[in-house]
Parts: structure tokens; sequence; C-alpha cells
């Protein structure tokens, strides 16, 4: 039998954890709060905890390993407060 994988596109809200597994037993929340997806679920890539925005998870190592590669272009945006110094950047 032939295993099928899923694929899920989310918005991680700001302030929650991009993993499944909480290893520092901090009181945060985390990705598999948000829905119940299927075991062996992983995030590719992530994003910080004061973060919010598009992530992709997967059942498929395969694909999360491909994606992170360098192959795979990725383009960030990024929206912050305040005046950004050229020393900052």
């Amino acid at each position: 039998m032939i295993k099928k994988h899923r694929h899920f596109i989310i918005h991680k809200p700001w302030g929650m954890i991009s993993q499944f597994v909480n290893p520092a037993k901090r009181k945060k929340k985390l990705l598999g709060d948000l829905y119940d997806f299927p075991d062996g679920t992983m995030a590719i890539g992530r994003l910080d905890v004061a973060s919010e925005g598009l992530l992709l998870l997967t059942t498929d190592g395969k694909v999360s390993m491909k994606i992170r590669s360098t192959k795979v272009e990725k383009e960030y945006y990024v929206q912050v407060d305040g005046i950004i110094t050229q020393e900052a950047v």
C-alpha cells in the first residue's frame, strides 16, 4: 500500500511556536493546537514566535528537505515598527 502524504498551507499566528512538540515545556501554543493534523506532520521551515505568516506543513520528509534546500528560491517580506537604520540593516 502506498502512503498518501498530506500538505497544508496555514497562517501561523503571532506567539505560536512553529513546532508540534515543545521540548522546553514553554507555555506557548504549538501548531498542533490549530488543527488535528495527521501523525508525522512537520513544518517546512519555521517562523519565530514573534512572527506571523504563511507556513507550509507536510507529512513528506522528502518534500520538506527539497523545499528547505538552496535549490528552491525563497523570498521574504517583512513589516516592522519604526524606522530601520542602515546600521540595523
